[in-house]
């Protein structure tokens, strides 16, 4: 990959990045006005769509973690680079899953691992 073209994905990256954290971050200021329009019952205990809300948050909080870190990857020029093996990786991935940290193999590496830490 030359340096243009790594500058080129990471500003298609930063723009979708950037449209992506807006959504979500609309998506979140939406589940906080219905959560703040919600009413506790008489009995003090909130009605079931309280923890469908939270799990929601939860993702969203998620969500705008991993765009803040590709953000940063992007910014200090390391976006696209394994945390693990530091080879590149591959465009298609990065496509697919603009918030992948791990190439393909040491995906798959840790994957197992948590896979077999689960089972103890």
């Amino acid at each position: 990959m030359t340096a243009q073209s790594g500058s080129s994905l990471g500003d298609v990256t930063r723009e979708m990045l950037l449209r992506e954290r807006a959504a979500v971050m609309a998506r979140m200021d939406a589940v906080t006005r219905d959560a703040l329009d919600t009413e506790i019952d008489t009995d003090g205990v909130p009605p079931s769509g309280f923890e469908r809300e939270h799990a929601i948050r939860s993702m969203l909080d998620g969500r705008l973690l991993e765009i803040d870190m590709a953000l940063k990857k992007i910014d200090d020029g390391v976006y696209g680079v394994c945390a693990d093996c530091h080879r590149p990786i591959p465009p298609k991935r990065l496509e697919a899953l603009p918030f992948a940290t791990l190439c393909v193999s040491c995906q798959s590496v840790a994957d197992k691992e948590a896979r077999r830490q689960a089972v103890r």
